[in-house]
């Protein structure tokens, strides 16, 4: 069986049969071949519920194709090799000597296939035509494997290991408790390895944690356990294991799938790591803020981008750790939060949303993190652009030490009802600093590095016509710096960078999570595109020739326009989002985005929106699927498991 999108059109083809139509013009970006073909792995039903890290490693792998004219890539009834996705031209699908359909550009085919075993199809190439061909191997290499697959061998668990460059830390007492907050989180079935004597004769046991654990010999002249191949694909089998955790033992073989978690920090230290290390940068919750300089980049991609651990590692050194239950562990709310963040990005569960900007039309943000906390849906990255990264940086700023961020969008509520955010936003015609100062007032000198949620606010750098995902220095200037319409307000300068608004390179930044680590994305385009009704039509071509040169209507066909091109571009980039959000056209928006004192009436108005509200119910069930990603893969295990 194909995996194709269902959800595209559909159009007439000779003899009564249909044509699957997926353009390449949907795409985000032509010249951004990454997002393309992310986005292409991302309409195929297995792949729905895998987090974009793993579809990412699985895009490395992919190997490009070419096909003649007339040549067949697979036959009906034969055992499939892999699957492909179709880049250029076309392929005919057919069923003995009868054609079904013509698969057109953007289609991924014969994932299905690797299920049952057999083509279902018979697929040859109706033009030339080039692709990516994903051998099985690499398929059966993800995480877990698509609905399916479980009567395949089962893929090796993933093995990580953990080093650190903080001086003191208590990585054991870390693995351990990231241990159980795995299983207790997602219920995936967790392997903890140690290197201890006679190892390999010691059994598996399992904590009253839900925790396996076992150890490993020493390796020769008394170093690490070494964990092999054939031991991971042993215990993977027996036990149905989704992860393996490494505590003071190493792998043998550098191709075997995982990672290492490195402890670090600061996010400069990064730059010091290999692809396969996920920096964590560990942030201690009673230290003074310090002023850093404002700093950010046009994110690139990045194999495994830095995750914030905000916990205190003299606090964990002294927390007593043994294979109880995680509620048996004495830790505090802010405690299990950190850890759990860190979960999540251990197993590729990392929650993104991008906001755009709008004006009081971002109340609507503030409606959506309000539900989203309200049903349990984690958040660890934001990104925004303009108004959206003020809702943001009251939401993470707030989110802190156990706090879920609601106190601060109920600050922000007040201060604009208040008339407090309408002064601030008139001052800044003069500067901009207005408003730095109206966020540094509530959320004090707060720098990005500390947040427990990651926040990227995105500016536009004007020297370099590059759209800036700020990382580093004070929570306050980045949101100036992101919020600062040109025109309108006035610039933020950081030599030798002259910032202006974020909205005008990335109006929904959804780009900027994808790069930063996010695996379930939710987009929210909010600024309403608004409509410019025609004036009564008139009977002379004098009047019309007249009507046209009116300045006024001139000034609003403009704005109008701007508006529009804002929507538009929004649009574009949501189609990386998993579940986005699109409002619909609304009368005199930009008029209505400057009055900040119509902060309950937007909130009133995002509530009763009934496409929202099936939206966020939307991205609620695609929060479960991924958190019950592992439970699914290997809801019939085998082996000793099963007995």
């Amino acid at each position: 069986m194909l995996a194709w999108d269902l959800g595209a059109p559909w159009m007439p083809r000779r003899r009564g049969f249909v044509i699957l139509r997926v353009a390449m013009s949907h795409f985000p970006s032509r010249d951004d071949r990454r997002r393309q073909r992310l986005y292409a792995l991302k309409r195929a039903p297995g792949l729905r519920h895998h987090g974009n890290t793993a579809l990412l490693q699985l895009l490395g792998k992919g190997q490009d194709v070419s096909w003649a004219r007339g040549e067949v890539l697979c036959r009906e009834g034969e055992p499939p090799e892999g699957f492909s996705l179709l880049l250029e031209g076309e392929l005919e699908v057919m069923r003995g000597d009868v054609l079904l359909m013509t698969l057109q550009p953007g289609t991924p085919l014969g994932l299905e296939a690797l299920s049952s075993g057999s083509n279902a199809f018979t697929i040859l190439a109706a033009t030339d035509s080039e692709g990516l061909f994903f051998p099985k191997d690499a398929v059966a290499s993800l995480l877990h494997a698509p609905t399916g697959m479980q009567e395949q061998p089962r893929p090796p668990a993933e093995v990580i290991a953990f080093e650190s460059d903080v001086r003191g830390a208590p990585l054991s007492s870390l693995i351990e408790l990231v241990a159980k907050v795995i299983h207790r989180d997602f219920g995936d079935r967790v392997l903890l390895l140690r290197s201890a004597p006679g190892g390999h004769d010691a059994p598996v046991t399992k904590g009253a944690d839900g925790v396996l654990r076992a150890t490993l010999p020493p390796a020769e002249a008394g170093g690490p356990g070494l964990l092999t191949p054939s031991v991971l694909q042993r215990l993977t089998a027996e036990h149905g294991l989704h992860y393996v955790l490494l505590d003071g033992c190493r792998v043998a073989d550098i191709g075997m799938p995982g990672k290492t978690a490195r402890l670090v920090t600061t996010l400069d230290a990064r730059k010091a790591s290999a692809p396969r290390v996920l920096p964590t940068v560990v942030v201690e919750p009673g230290r003074a803020s310090r002023a850093s300089e404002l700093s950010g980049k046009s994110l690139h991609p990045q194999w495994l981008p830095p995750c914030p651990l905000r916990l205190s590692l003299d606090r964990m050194a002294r927390v007593l750790v043994d294979d109880r239950p995680l509620d048996a562990t004495v830790l505090s709310p802010a405690e299990r939060d950190a850890l759990s963040r860190w979960a999540r990005a251990l197993t590729h569960r990392r929650v993104g949303l991008a906001l755009s900007g709008g004006g009081v039309w971002g109340f609507y943000h503030v409606h959506i993190l309000r539900w989203l906390v309200s049903q349990g849906v984690p958040i660890d990255i934001v990104s925004g652009a303009s108004m959206g990264s003020l809702v943001g940086a009251y939401f993470c700023g707030s989110a802190l030490d156990g706090h879920d961020g609601l106190e601060g969008l109920r600050r922000l509520e007040e201060r604009a009802m208040s008339r407090q955010l309408t002064l601030a936003a008139t001052a800044a015609i003069v500067t901009t600093y207005s408003l730095e100062r109206f966020v540094e007032q509530d959320l004090g000198r707060l720098c990005l590095e500390e947040l427990a949620i990651r926040f990227l606010p995105v500016t536009t750098d004007l020297t370099s016509g590059d759209c800036v995902a700020l990382e580093q220095g004070p929570v306050a200037l980045a949101v100036r710096a992101s919020g600062s319409a040109p025109g309108i307000w006035g610039p933020t300068v950081v030599p030798p960078a002259r910032y202006v608004d974020g909205a005008f390179t990335s109006m929904v930044p959804a780009h900027v999570l994808l790069n930063a680590g996010a695996d379930v994305i939710f987009s929210s385009n909010i600024f309403p595109f608004g409509v410019r009704h025609a004036s009564p039509r008139r009977q002379s071509g004098l009047g019309r020739f007249l009507a046209g040169l009116n300045p006024v209507a001139r000034a609003l066909d403009l704005a109008a326009s701007g508006v529009l091109l804002l929507h538009r571009s929004g649009d574009v980039e949501s189609l990386l989002a998993d579940v986005r959000y699109d409002i619909q056209s609304a009368e005199a928006p930009l008029l209505t985005a400057m009055e900040f004192t119509k902060a309950r009436d937007i909130l009133g108005r995002a509530a009763a929106d009934a496409s929202l509200a099936k939206r966020l119910e939307e991205m609620k069930q695609h929060w479960l699927q991924v958190k019950a990603r592992g439970v699914r893969a290997h809801a019939h295990p085998g082996g000793q498991q099963a007995a």
